[in-house]
């Protein structure tokens, strides 16, 4: 057998998976799914009225849609061992559509929670095998890159989801914010079938009976501080948005075209980030994510002084989206290598799961301040420490490997 067709066996790390294709549909898909999180931030008054209650109140239709899918994040790992990665996601994509078309048609706050709550944990299934089936279709070098590409985009539904979700509902009514997504679901599972390699006979598991081993290795001291990481990022994105919902500028409290500019005006930071990705992957995950949280924390302090005028708080946003979208694909590389191959995709489910948790705690989070600058300066103490803590453990890695480089 010659070496060419030796590269060419189908393999789930040998790179045979279309790159463009799979980026291109794991991307959009993405986009769909993680984007219902952050629909119904700027539709709390309209939630608020449809269920009788407060505008507070309707924020835990965002909680819910985010602790469901942390639920969701841990249950798909199982779920991709015994079916395949494929099956997984487009079974969960098929899955939610059918619950985002119920969604509309409920009149009261329980059900409508409840079935937010089905969405994120259908959800939930679909992204941590995303980022699980990238990791093992692809080569090291281009999985960086395919990464970076995804997370951008799924931490650009922040925007997307808010800026759809507004224009929809001024323009045919919030109903239509969700019947809307259902076409698209159904398309974007049709596609991820067809375009997504099948996982069963292609990708066994070797360590598939050592699950209690795979979750310590997953729970290993090594990991608990990325977790906790992106616990405190996630929570203070969904804070800040959310915030900006309740009590934002005085030029944006009547929503509109206002509200809507500063919503989108950290698109271009998200745009930004999958263009220099090819150049942020040659640094060392552990450094890429400690300056990604520095670039948070000090936008969190911009808002505290200057949250109140639409323009500075703009710039805010934007730079912390920046940030954002860098840190969250060298967390997800730094906890695949840390978790090693056996525990790489039960470690990337508790990522999902704590990521989740965050983003649901954060819609919680903002309605106990009643200032924005507040609610900010607290989002930027808590940055600051988690950037302290990546930068002592990014400081200790490189020691080690300096240690360690001669003997290997």
């Amino acid at each position: 057998m010659s070496k060419s067709s030796v590269a060419e066996a189908p393999s789930a790390t040998s790179g045979n998976a279309p790159f463009a294709a799979t980026v291109a549909t794991v991307s959009v898909m993405g986009v769909l799914v993680v984007g219902q999180m952050y629909v119904t931030i700027p539709l709390m008054p309209q939630l608020a009225d449809a269920w009788g209650v407060s505008t507070g109140s309707a924020a835990a239709s965002t909680t819910a849609f985010a602790f469901a899918h942390a639920v969701g994040s841990l249950v798909s790992g199982p779920l991709s061992t015994r079916f395949g990665r494929r099956t997984v996601m487009v079974a969960s994509v098929l899955a939610m559509a059918v619950v985002t078309a119920v969604l509309p048609l409920v009149g009261s706050l329980v059900p409508g929670v409840s079935l937010r709550a089905l969405q994120g944990l259908f959800a939930g299934s679909f992204i941590p095998m995303a980022y699980a089936y990238l990791n093992a279709r692809f080569t090291p070098r281009r999985a960086s890159l395919a990464l970076t590409v995804v997370s951008a985009c799924m931490g650009a539904t922040v925007v997307v989801g808010q800026v759809e979700a507004q224009l929809v509902a001024s323009l045919a009514g919030w109903v239509w914010v969700f019947w809307g997504t259902v076409p698209l679901l159904l398309l974007g599972a049709a596609v991820s079938w067809r375009v997504l390699l099948p996982e069963g006979r292609q990708d066994p598991d070797p360590a598939d009976a050592k699950g209690p081993s795979r979750l310590r290795a997953a729970l290993g001291g090594r990991l608990i501080p990325l977790y906790l990481v992106i616990l405190v990022g996630a929570g203070s994105l969904t804070a800040a948005y959310t915030g900006v919902q309740l009590y934002g500028p005085p030029d944006v409290a009547g929503g509109g075209a206002p509200l809507l500019a500063l919503r989108a005006s950290a698109l271009p930071a998200l745009l930004g980030a999958v263009l220099i990705a090819p150049v942020l992957a040659r640094v060392p995950a552990p450094r890429r994510a400690a300056a990604a949280l520095a670039v948070t924390a000090a936008a969190m302090l911009a808002a505290v002084f200057g949250g109140d005028d639409a323009v500075t708080l703009g710039a805010a946003l934007f730079a912390f989206m920046a940030g954002f979208s860098t840190l969250g694909p060298a967390l997800i590389q730094s906890v695949g290598a840390r978790a090693g191959a056996a525990a790489q995709t039960t470690a990337i489910a508790l990522y999902g799961f704590t990521l989740n948790v965050g983003a649901g705690a954060g819609a919680q989070l903002a309605p106990l301040f009643h200032r924005f600058g507040h609610l900010a300066l607290f989002l930027a103490l808590a940055l600051t420490l988690a950037t302290l803590g990546v930068a002592r453990g990014a400081r200790a890695s490189r020691t080690t490997s300096r240690t360690t480089s001669p003997t290997a």
